[in-house]
């Protein structure tokens, strides 16, 4: 079967329930073939294709793909590591994409409230205003 090269018969063959998992599996090899990895992680995540899903997380983690984890970590909490996502920010810098190095470090950053309360004296017994009262 040769991939859609059309949106609309792309989603066509992606959202009908007539579609089997077999055809939306091999469909999703054929775009990984051809690099196109975010279209197949579609019919890899439709046809709950494990194999490929793993084949796509070990691509985008040796390409420092951030967008491809982040689509990863969506259909799945469990799929991506907080090691892993700090190895393929390692590997986005390397290869100069500094933008998705820089998503993985804003995602793991502690809140700024966070920030601000470790930098606060603590407040001792009996300072507390009286309107706090």
């Amino acid at each position: 079967m040769a991939i859609p090269t059309d949106y609309l018969k792309k989603r066509d063959l992606l959202h009908s329930e007539k579609t089997p998992r077999a055809t939306l599996s091999k469909v999703g090899w054929e775009f990984f073939n051809l690099e196109r990895f975010s279209d197949a992680l579609d019919f890899f995540e439709k046809a709950r294709d494990e194999q490929g899903i793993l084949k796509t997380k070990r691509t985008a983690l040796e390409r420092g793909d951030v967008f491809l984890l982040a689509r990863l970590e969506r259909f799945d909490r469990s799929l991506v590591s907080r090691e892993e996502w700090e190895a393929a920010a390692k590997r986005a810098a390397e290869t100069g994409r500094q933008s998705m190095a820089l998503f993985v470090a804003k995602k793991f950053a502690p809140p700024p409230e966070a920030a601000a309360a470790a930098a606060a004296p603590a407040e001792l017994p009996g300072e507390t205003p009286l309107s706090e009262v």
